[in-house]
């Protein structure tokens, strides 16, 4: 009795609605079906719009592309519910110089149907479409259909299986991101051995219109499958993980095969191999020039007559502490300031004036105290670690100073290594940089252990003291390099303030030297030491003059811009891009004896070279942004593209002429 009223009722509305199943328009027609007469619990049963349309003219798919828009519909449905909607492979249509994404003559959009009860089905759906041609014309309208329950079995329609619709991913099917310019992204598909070898056409459709241009993608078949270079909208977004496409593919054997896949980032170096050369970094920057100063003093203090083993231990352990935690820090602030939208890279703390100038003026007070000028031995002497019975403390702070001014000299593989680091999880991103600092404490903590090691050196005696003086000097060019950082920052009223500052201190420093009482003369100095530190905070900063070691017209380096690249690109130039800044010592290296050498400089001009310098002395977040597209957030980086070539070369962090000389030999031979 219940499903006679309920098909009565069904039947009664319908006639009372009087909503077609169909409507036509000039351009074609447009009819709701069923995939089968009836339906029943054993069965798979779906819906579908039916598209017959003239010819030139299409409508669209889910991503219209360049212009357009995708159908839109609103379902009504009694006793049941659409589980998921398919979409026909669509073709591309280029028109006035754009391309979208559509149908002609014939389509059908699918929807697979999910019923409640067994009892008929009552399906509305309000639609909505544009149709073009070249001018563009839409149409709206209410589809009915009545699909009654029928307990015996039906035929699927042929129409329901005319048209191709995305299906499972294959298995062994994935889609890598492999390195992203500023205009294209490369991607590699990787598909089954049974699936490659017999691919007759492999069409791939971007479902993200906002980001991806509509064009077919640069293709070519590699050794593991297939390679993309998909170009990318001018206001793309920069982290393409989980875009989604559909990929259509013919077999040779007449099959036809889609799937929608999204893309996985690229595959990330294993964490050890990242520790390891986090590791070996850590252990290089042991040698950098920038550093070298502050572990004079370690080595100093090791030194010390009344050391024990238990104390160089100790010492040691302190020390390393001080490192390690130095680094954790950084890398912590590094990735906070990052996630809230900060573009920082490594070595950001000499991007700042007033941090440069403190560690100038510190290392200002050190050079003095190194000389004998004075003595203060409950603060700035924790630093040297002259006093071995109470260094725990100044063993850390060696440790900290040591580590705020390496991270300017990243050095030969620690580059890549903390560029690596930033795409890996938090945690793993601070176990990188706790390598890092370990492998820079390494030595100091195997000379604590074996001290045999320090029997090489001379026996405890004056000429320690001597030894001492002589550490001053390397503090004092230290200093040298810290002033000229500063000036490629701040005008030189800024540098003569440090200066002055300077001139204050040595004053300071000889006034207290007329002091007889030494526990007076101590606190006269720590306070000449404070307040020279709190004088910093008057440095005109707002007198930046950012751009002043970018390129002159008279240079043969140009500005790094991503336009400019791309132009040059776009005609085919060779470039060679220099990622630097004045405080990164490897950068300067290079450049004076590699880079602007003559011999150098007339290869880059006689093969036709543009050359571009992106100075990251001051905080620059294009530069960042380009420096984290090719996976780095460090100095020095050096890029190469070669003559009407899109594929950029990283070149070694160190440079050597030969190397660059090499770039030229290798295109000459290559066909």
């Amino acid at each position: 009795m219940g499903f006679f009223v309920f098909t009565l009722t069904l039947l009664i509305s319908s006639w009372a609605m009087a909503t077609p199943s169909s409507f036509t328009f000039p351009q074609g027609k447009v009819e709701l079906l069923s995939s089968r007469p009836s339906w029943n619990s054993e069965e798979d049963v779906a819906l579908g719009l039916h598209f017959n349309i003239k010819d030139d003219w299409h409508i669209y798919w889910k991503n219209s592309g360049d212009s357009g828009a995708a159908p839109k519909w609103k379902w009504n449905i009694t006793n049941g519910s659409i589980k998921e909607e398919l979409w026909p492979v669509p073709e591309r249509y280029p028109l006035e110089g754009m391309i979208n994404f559509g149908y002609g003559k014939e389509t059908l959009y699918k929807f697979l149907l999910s019923a409640d009860t067994p009892q008929p089905i009552n399906a509305r759906v309000k639609l909505e479409f544009l149709i073009c041609k070249i001018e563009c014309i839409p149409y709206f309208t209410d589809l009915e259909l009545n699909l009654p329950y029928q307990a015996t079995t039906t035929e699927e329609s042929p129409l329901f299986t005319k048209f191709l619709y995305p299906e499972k991913i294959p298995t062994g099917t994935k889609w890598d991101i492999l390195s992203q310019q500023s205009d294209d992204l490369q991607t590699q598909l990787y598909l089954s051995n049974d699936l490659s070898a017999n691919i007759k056409t492999l069409e791939v459709f971007p479902l993200d219109g906002e980001n991806f241009k509509p064009q077919s993608p640069h293709m070519e078949m590699t050794a593991s499958g297939y390679r993309f270079t998909h170009a990318l909208q001018d206001t793309s977004k920069t982290d393409f993980s989980g875009s989604p496409f559909l990929v259509s593919i013919a077999t040779n054997s007449g099959d036809r095969v889609a799937f929608e896949i999204a893309l996985s980032p690229s595959p990330s170096p294993a964490l050890a191999k990242i520790l390891f050369w986090a590791l070996l970094g850590g252990l290089i920057l042991n040698i950098m020039p920038c550093v070298f100063p502050v572990l004079s003093i370690k080595i100093l203090s090791f030194l010390g007559p009344e050391k024990s083993r238990h104390q160089l231990r100790i010492s040691g352990w302190f020390y390393s502490a001080g490192v390690i935690a130095s680094f954790i820090f950084l890398g912590g602030v590094l990735l906070f300031l990052r996630s809230s939208g900060e573009q920082l890279g490594w070595g950001f703390q000499l991007q700042s004036p007033a941090i440069a100038a403190g560690i100038a003026t510190l290392f200002f007070w050190l050079g003095f105290n190194f000389l004998g000028t004075f003595e203060i031995g409950q603060s700035l002497t924790y630093l040297g670690a002259r006093k071995t019975q109470n260094t725990h403390w100044g063993s850390f702070l060696t440790g900290v100073l040591a580590t705020v001014v390496a991270t300017p000299c990243t050095a030969p593989f620690m580059g890549a290594a903390i560029g690596a680091s930033l795409t890996l999880p938090p945690p793993h991103t601070l176990a990188v940089f706790a390598g890092l600092g370990l492998g820079m404490a390494l030595p100091f903590l195997a000379l604590a252990y074996f001290p045999q090691a320090l029997r090489i050196l001379p026996k405890p005696g004056a000429w320690m003291e001597k030894f001492k003086e002589v550490l001053a000097f390397p503090l004092f060019a230290t200093v040298i390099w810290l002033l000229w950082v500063l000036a490629q920052q701040i005008e030189m009223t800024g540098v003569l303030f440090v200066l002055i500052l300077f001139l204050c201190i040595g004053l300071w420093i000889w006034c207290s030297r007329q002091i007889r009482n030494e526990r007076l003369k101590q606190i006269v100095l720590a306070i000449g030491f404070v307040l020279s530190l709190a004088a910093l905070y008057f440095l005109p900063e707002s007198s930046s003059i950012k751009g002043t070691t970018t390129a002159t017209s008279s240079d043969s380096w140009n500005t790094f811009s991503e336009t400019s690249i791309n132009s040059e690109l776009k005609s085919g130039n060779a470039i060679f891009i220099d990622f630097t800044a004045a405080w990164c010592i490897t950068c300067q290296v290079n450049k004076k004896l590699v880079l602007n050498t003559t011999d150098i400089q007339k290869l880059f001009s006689d093969n036709k070279v543009k050359l571009y310098k992106a100075d990251w002395t001051d905080r620059d977040p294009k530069i960042t942004k380009a420096l984290a597209s090719f996976g780095r957030n460090s100095l020095p980086l050096y890029v190469y593209y070669s003559k009407g070539s899109k594929e950029p070369q990283i070149l070694p962090e160190i440079l050597t002429k030969s190397l660059i000389q090499n770039l030229f030999t290798n295109q000459e031979k290559s066909p």
